[in-house]
Formats: structure tokens, sequence, C-alpha cells
């Protein structure tokens, strides 16, 4: 939702510089009434400054959030760093713009960005990552050039193991088959002349009875006891690629996308869908879930004790924190109103 002090669109990835360099760009919009604009370079005057005076180590993925409490925890009396986080990541990735009262609040808690001149300024330090990544990648595109890449499934570990338990099992029946000669056949006796004449043959077969070979003695011996061996090993790489061991290994993402992409991707499609009921619903679903604990109030809650306890908390009208937190939103102006009054309910209660 564009307005004074946003771009409407996600704003790239900034060369950080000093935190006075960030302080000096925050005044100038402030006195140009670009609030947003003030927020955005005094927040990062204030990270900076944390970096610069050692308190926070630097690093560059780190989000608005991660920076506040990772400040409130080396800094206790850094209270202020959470909400003035909340509103630069609604401003900077919402697409909401700022207000002057957001930026008073921050320029008053601010008393980190006059901060000693960094010793390596980070943009140097992107500039030799940069240059160190571009080298790498060329270095691969050479390698992979004068190298063609094996197939996956000759990547693959699994495949190896399957053809050496293969070859194990072939030698281990192989061995076996030839650890004894082959048993010897008797030479047959010789029989005596057959007669002249045959006797007639009985008209009814003889009953014999049941046999007692088993196919053990009707099958060759290397077949017979080679195949009992090959069972054998074959019922135990059954088991042994059955059964499960060790801890669960997380399959590889197609695409892992950072949090605040994510984050305003997502704000995006509820800004083209104009959908303003849902977005109030979703804003006031949070900030309730955040009082709930402070005001002593459940999800069950109804709506009449929890507009008075926010009322007796605040000191304020209970129709206006009624329409704040429960009446219906139709358009963008009204979404707005509503998104302001959650936060200020917020910084009065928590």
């Amino acid at each position: 939702m564009p307005g004074p002090g946003s771009t409407g669109a996600v704003p790239p990835e900034p060369a950080l510089g000093p935190a006075a360099a960030h302080l000096a760009a925050a005044e100038d919009a402030a006195r140009r009434g670009d609030f947003g604009a003030a927020l955005r370079e005094r927040y990062r005057a204030v990270t900076r400054g944390l970096e610069q005076r050692g308190i926070l180590e630097e690093e560059r993925a780190r989000t608005a959030r991660e920076t506040a409490r990772a400040a409130t925890d080396a800094v206790p009396d850094a209270v202020e760093l959470p909400s003035a986080a909340h509103s630069f990541d609604e401003v900077v990735y919402g697409g909401r713009y700022g207000t002057e009262a957001e930026y008073r609040q921050l320029e008053q808690a601010d008393r980190y960005s006059i901060a000693p001149p960094p010793k390596a300024g980070p943009v140097e330090i992107t500039e030799r990552r940069k240059s160190k990544t571009r080298k790498s990648g060329n270095a691969e595109r050479k390698t992979s050039r004068e190298r063609p890449e094996l197939p996956e499934l000759l990547r693959d570990w699994r495949f190896w193991a399957a053809v050496a338990a293969i070859l194990v099992i072939g030698l281990l029946v192989y061995a076996l088959t030839q650890l004894g000669p082959a048993p010897s056949v008797p030479h047959s006796p010789d029989l005596p002349p057959p007669p002249s004449h045959a006797p007639n043959p009985p008209r009814d077969r003889p009953n014999f009875g049941a046999g007692s070979d088993s196919i053990f003695q009707r099958l060759p011996h290397w077949l017979a006891f080679g195949g009992l061996q090959f069972l054998i090993a074959w019922v135990a790489v059954l088991w042994w690629r059955g059964r499960r061991r060790g801890a669960i290994v997380r399959e590889p993402l197609p695409v892992e996308a950072p949090a605040h992409e994510l984050l305003a991707g997502q704000a995006g499609l509820y800004r083209k869908s104009r959908d303003h009921g849902h977005v109030a619903a979703k804003l006031r679903a949070a900030a309730l879930r955040r009082l709930r604990p402070a005001l002593g109030v459940t999800a069950d809650t109804p709506a009449e004790l929890v507009t008075a306890a926010v009322s007796a908390r605040t000191g304020s009208d209970p129709a206006v924190i009624r329409a704040a937190l429960y009446d219906p939103v139709t358009d963008r102006g009204t979404l707005e109103l509503v998104a302001a009054q959650l936060e200020w309910i917020e910084a009065e209660v928590l």
C-alpha cells in the first residue's frame, strides 16, 4: 500500500555505511517530511552504531527483529528497539508509510547512532566478498568445462554400495560352491542280459508309497547349497536396507528463500488482493495473541471483557478500542487507521 514516505516496492539490499551517514540521511528525510525513509535510515544508523561500538558483530544477513533481540540481550535498557523493528518491517517490507510519531519515538530512544567511525567499512567488505564470489564462480565454470560432470547415479554412494554388496555375495556363493570336490559316482554293476521274452506287465500299476527323497537331493549340489547361501545373504541385505538407522536427515529443498523476501511477497499479495477485511483480521489476530498474556485473558474471553481490559490499561474510550479490535474494515483508509491503533495499543499495554 504505497503512501507518503514509501515507494510501494521492496527496496534493494542496502550498501550500509557508517552510522553517521545514515543518521544524516534520516535527519534530512525528516526535514522533508518523508518519515518512512527517515525511520528506515534512523534504524540503520542505530544498527551500525551498535556494530561500531562493538556491542553487536557485523552481520549483513541479520533482520531488524534479530538485531533488536540481540541488542536487548546485550544492552538491557534498549527496550524500545523491538517496537521500532516492528515499524521498520512494516514500512520497508510491508509497504506502509511511516508516521512522524514513530520516527520521534525512535529518535528519543536512539542512544547508539553516535559512535566512532568503523575501522573497515562494510561496503568494502561486501565488495571483497562479491569479487571472491565472482572469482570462485569463474574457477568453477572453468573446471566444469575441463571436466564433464558424472551422471547422478554414478555420484550416489548407495549405488556403489549396492554394487559392492552384489560382488561380495557373488564371491561368497562361488567360494561355497568350490569348497569341496563333487561327490564321486560309483560304477554301475554288471547287469545280466535281458531275457528273450519279457514278462507281461501287470495291468494295474503297483503302489510304491510316498518317496523319501527331498528336492535338494534332486537338484545339483552347487545349486542346492549355493542357492541356500544366496537366499540367506539376500534376506540379510533386505533386513539391512529396510531398517532405518540414525537421525532423520532433512531432504534438500529446491528453493530456500530468505525470510524478508517471503514477508515482502506475502505483503505484496495482501496489497494486490485488496481484501481489507482479511488483512485486518490477520493484524488483529496477531495483536490479540501478543496482548492476551499481558491482559490475563484467553482466546475464549468475550469481546466486551477484552475491550474493557484494554481500555482500563490504556485509559482510552472503550468505543475506540472496540473499533480497533472488532469493527468491520471496508476500505484502505480504515485499514491504515486500524493498523496504527493496534500498534499504539500494543505499545501502551506491553
